[in-house]
């Protein structure tokens, strides 16, 4: 990264991104992390690279990603990777844990008192719109109804982790197992948010349901996609398996900000990635900005779309416009993280104004797993 942000380095305490606060430049170094700690990771939709050499640059390549299913009828099984989607520099990357069924992709770790269950749960970013040139989350490019091959086959999920797949399965082996069942505290790290504020868990994280408009000629008029919220695979599939397994916590970071989440049984959901680039919280009067054209209970315009209310920061919230508690941050200046502290049980997140590098770090919130 010439702008001076790359990954690694901002792990390392050795980036120099400049950045200018009141007409003051201050340079950004991160912090000494990796050198201290492992780092385990669980892929994301920008883990995921598309179609090999199709278009003129990488930027282009990672947005043409397609379904395997898809790649297989426009192709054949030739090169079914090199044409749909892949993995490769990801795991090129990183040394990680492996299962005997996913390898690096998802995987099972003990680490001290924490046995880390890691699953493979994306699927594809895409735009609302479909106007032009644009492959959609709710419908296929208007120039290009008739050349399946430019399609995107809206939000499709990468990994299938419904029930009955092979990921599924490994799972329920994998919380049956003595490692996990002895294990002091049991995590659960996926990137899609089970529970969120955020715009990114709309629509539901199912497969795509597509409907081709056809006019009397049979020439196609629109090509859209349904995502019915009933069959939401992590919903309806994963969570029940976590809750019967006593998992305790499940993180992710998939919509760019702060929230967290209890289940009623005690398990608790923590999403901490606001480190910039914020979408904001669909809270209160807030709407989500993502919805299909259409009407439909599918598609919840504010608040979790799964039902959890989201929890106040125990010790300093930031306040809104009327001076009350926010449940969340969502913000291009403040970075928040953090921290488990094993011996203790407890879970701290911490903020700090990204542009002031000297300035305090305060603790917002913190939070008991149970054991």
């Amino acid at each position: 990264d010439n702008r001076g942000g790359a990954f690694f380095p901002c792990l390392q305490g050795r980036a120099k991104y400049e950045i200018e606060h009141n007409g003051i430049k201050t340079s950004y170094t991160g912090g000494q992390i990796i050198q201290h700690a492992p780092m385990f990771t669980c892929i994301g939709n920008h883990e995921i690279m598309g179609r090999y050499a199709r278009k003129g640059s990488l930027n282009e390549e990672f947005n043409d990603t397609i379904p395997r299913a898809a790649a297989l009828k426009l192709y054949g099984e030739q090169s079914l990777k090199e044409n749909s989607f892949n993995t490769d520099t990801y795991e090129e990357i990183f040394t990680l844990p492996q299962s005997p069924e996913g390898g690096k992709t998802y995987y099972a770790t003990t680490f001290g008192d924490v046995r880390l269950v890691v699953l493979y749960a994306t699927n594809m970013w895409r735009y609302t719109t479909n106007e032009g040139k644009y492959k959609g989350k709710y419908g296929e490019p208007e120039t290009e109804l008739n050349n399946p091959q430019e399609w995107g086959y809206g939000q499709h999920i990468y990994e299938p982790i419904a029930q009955g797949s092979q990921q599924y399965n490994w799972l329920v082996q994998e919380l049956n197992s003595p490692e996990f069942k002895q294990a002091k505290y049991k995590i659960v790290m996926l990137h899609h948010p089970p529970h969120t504020l955020g715009d990114n868990i709309i629509p539901a994280y199912t497969d795509p349901v597509q409907m081709i408009e056809q006019d009397e000629t049979g020439n196609i008029q629109a090509v859209r996609y349904e995502y019915p919220k009933q069959a939401d695979y992590i919903i309806r599939d994963v969570l029940p398996l976590l809750e019967a397994a006593e998992v305790q916590l499940v993180f992710f970071g998939h919509s760019h900000l702060w929230n967290r989440f209890c289940s009623p049984s005690g398990m608790h959901f923590l999403e901490t990635s606001n480190v910039g680039n914020s979408y904001g919280a669909a809270y209160g009067k807030t709407k989500r900005k993502n919805l299909p054209p259409w009407e439909s209970q599918d598609y919840v315009a504010s608040g979790d779309p799964n039902g959890l209310v989201p929890l106040i920061p125990t010790i300093a919230p930031i306040l809104d416009e009327d001076g009350q508690p926010m449940p969340y941050i969502a913000s291009n200046d403040i970075t928040v993280f953090s921290i488990f502290d094993t011996g203790t049980g407890t879970v701290s997140s911490y903020r700090f104004d990204t542009r002031k590098p000297d300035g305090e770090v305060v603790k917002f919130d913190e939070f008991k797993l149970n054991q």
